[in-house]
């Protein structure tokens, strides 16, 4: 019996969508087996991420224990002793070279807390001049400022005539109360009435700290938010300064007298000493570079094919994200006690390592001209 013309088309349709729906189904497939792919690589690039940061972690905690002790017999470096540089200077955030090798996928820095302004050091005289370089002459605001500072401070209630005590931050959006007490932490500042205005577009962890008992800051571990801060300096100043201790330590005012006005050191001279901290603060940073080789190499072995050069690589951002961690070295024998960590902590300011050596020398001749 002949199909009819009618069955013949009905046949035909349904090939035709078993056909799309058979497509449908192993397109689907397909997706989902590729993205399991890409989901298995991203993990194992962040177990592997991980696990290269805790080594560089544990790399310069070593690295620290290191440079507390002295130098083998016959290892001393062949420089006069005058411009020999002390080893520990090196913790001023420049990217090191550790004793111990890290994985190429991180870049470690570390931060002497000498080279911070030291919150529970300042006088009433040093945060009126903390503040003044913020604000300028404004005694109504500064009274406000320094009656708020107080009363966070105190271990009353009492408010102060332009102050802020308990009944005030309790009518905040998001209420709180007053420490009452020291500042535990450099973030704590911006809780205090105003202080949250002044200090706007600051980045807290890299100007202050809670840590040592020394006040003022060492110029040859200072960040760039920290000087910033300081009487007496101005950006560019700033930036002279940290240009200049790549290739030259600062032992004495003397020193800073070369490229500091003598106005301006006369402001400077009591916020600056030349002493180091026994804390400091690790940051791991991730290296984009060595990351997208990793990946790339990954993605290539996976679909097993040749890599492609690009003849106009796009250039990276420098990645300013850090896992941080403040520690205190306790002796030669056992790691540092850590102190704090910040898995979303921000670098200081690095924008002096953009300058290379050739600008540098002709911005120093510039400068002495």
């Amino acid at each position: 019996m002949k199909a009819t013309s009618s069955q013949r088309g009905a046949i035909l349709i349904m090939v035709l969508w078993f056909l799309a729906i058979a497509t449908i189904i192993v397109a689907t497939l397909a997706s989902e087996t590729r993205l399991s792919a890409q989901v298995v690589l991203y993990n194992k690039m962040g177990l592997q991420t991980w696990n290269d940061s805790l080594q560089a972690l544990h790399a310069a905690q070593i690295e620290l224990l290191i440079n507390r002790m002295p130098d083998p017999p016959g290892e001393e470096e062949i420089k006069p002793l005058s411009e020999r540089k002390h080893k520990r200077y090196r913790f001023n955030g420049q990217v090191l070279e550790l004793a111990y090798p890290v994985p190429n996928t991180v870049k470690v820095r570390i931060y002497d807390h000498a080279g911070k302004i030291n919150i529970h050091r300042l006088t009433k005289q040093r945060l009126r001049q903390l503040l003044e370089k913020r604000i300028g002459q404004n005694p109504d605001k500064m009274s406000a400022l320094e009656d708020s500072w107080n009363d966070w401070l105190d271990s009353d209630d009492m408010k102060r005539v332009n102050g802020a005590e308990k009944d005030y931050y309790e009518t905040l959006p998001t209420p709180y109360e007053p420490r009452n007490s020291k500042i535990e932490t450099v973030e704590e500042l911006l809780l205090i009435k105003g202080f949250d205005e002044v200090f706007n577009g600051v980045n807290m962890d890299s100007a202050f700290t809670v840590y040592g008992n020394t006040f003022g800051v060492n110029p040859n571990f200072a960040t760039r938010e920290a000087l910033m801060l300081l009487p007496g300096l101005d950006s560019a100043t700033v930036d002279i300064l940290l240009k200049k201790r790549r290739k030259k330590e600062f032992k004495s005012h003397n020193d800073l007298n070369e490229f500091i006005e003598p106005e301006q050191l006369t402001e400077l001279r009591t916020w600056i000493n030349f002493s180091s901290s026994n804390f400091y603060t690790i940051a791991l940073q991730a290296n984009p570079e060595a990351l997208e080789e990793s990946e790339t190499e990954e993605e290539n072995d996976q679909n097993d094919e040749p890599e492609q050069d690009s003849a106009q690589p796009v250039a990276q951002a420098e990645n300013q994200g850090a896992y941080m961690v403040t520690v205190q070295p306790k002796g030669y024998n056992q790691l540092p006690q850590i102190l704090m960590v910040n898995p979303y902590g921000v670098l200081p300011d690095t924008r002096h390592e953009q300058i290379s050596s050739d600008d540098e020398d002709d911005e120093d001749d510039e400068w002495r001209f």
